[in-house]
């Protein structure tokens, strides 16, 4: 079975050449402001199968949360398909 494309994503930031606070990241998160939570990259300690640890290493955030992934120019690099209704 293929890696899925946005843990794929984060481990060559992580483990790349660039510097993971650079990047920015967005997940759905419940009661936040337009309820979703943007952190840095660099706050992910694990890549797990279908999710990613953070710093607190409590806190586990499953991928088909994450919204979108930015680099230090605000390019996107990654965003979650939304599916039409219909």
């Amino acid at each position: 079975m293929r890696e899925h494309p946005l843990k794929a994503i984060l481990s060559r930031i992580m483990r790349g050449g660039g510097d993971p606070s650079e990047f920015e990241l967005a997940y759905v998160h419940r009661g936040a402001a337009d309820d979703q939570m943007i952190i840095k990259v660099s706050d992910i300690i694990r890549l797990g199968k279908g999710s990613f640890l953070l710093r607190d290493g409590e806190t586990q955030i499953p991928f088909h949360r994450v919204l979108y992934v930015l680099d230090g120019k605000k390019t996107l690099l990654w965003r979650k398909r939304i599916r039409e209704k219909g």
